[in-house]
């Protein structure tokens, strides 16, 4: 059976840690657990209160990039570089951001159930990681914007919920906000 949304959430506020703790360590404790924790993981810290501290948004989109290409590109366990991994979260706000987080998780909790599972294996998983890949690459430009970097991590945060569950719904909802990413990041470029 997966693990709840809101038992990762609480594995994510480290109690035994001291004032801040690094992305690496974050990373490192849902790294056995998939690629919908490790997806879900920086989505919600950059959709959480967390994301408004300069530069967290940035720091989510290029560690769920490389995460998500290196799932696309079919590897395991993904590798990332010292400079993201030694970033660090004050505790005090991770654990804010997480509690007021959590009643909205367990009613979204309520709505979970597997289907469509087939997209959160392979090769569906695969693509699904490229495409959250190009989302994820949003977050940076979209940072500048006040509150336009929820739209991105609000998608993101619903495609790992999905493949966290297997609930296809899910990833499929959280693949069409993704559409809207791009849309707005062409439109905050000048390109579109």
């Amino acid at each position: 059976m997966n693990e709840s949304i809101s038992g990762l959430l609480d594995k994510l506020v480290d109690e035994d840690g001291g004032e801040k703790q690094s992305a690496g360590d974050i990373i490192a404790r849902f790294e056995d657990r998939g690629f919908g924790p490790l997806l879900l993981i920086p989505s919600l810290i950059a959709l959480l209160p967390t994301g408004a501290i300069p530069g967290v948004p940035s720091l989510c989109g290029i560690t769920l990039f490389l995460i998500c290409i290196q799932v696309a590109l079919g590897r395991s366990t993904p590798w990332l570089p010292n400079k993201i991994t030694k970033q660090e979260i004050k505790q005090d706000k991770l654990k804010n951001a997480v509690d007021s987080a959590k009643p909205y998780v367990k009613k979204t909790e309520k709505l979970l159930k597997p289907r469509l599972a087939a997209l959160s294996k392979t090769p569906w998983k695969n693509i699904v990681a490229g495409y959250c890949a190009i989302a994820s690459l949003c977050m940076i430009p979209l940072e500048v914007v006040p509150f336009a970097v929820a739209l991105p991590a609000f998608a993101l945060t619903l495609t790992a919920i999905g493949m966290t569950n297997r609930d296809g719904v899910f990833i499929g909802l959280g693949m069409i906000i993704q559409l809207g990413t791009v849309y707005l990041t062409l439109k905050v470029s000048g390109i579109g």
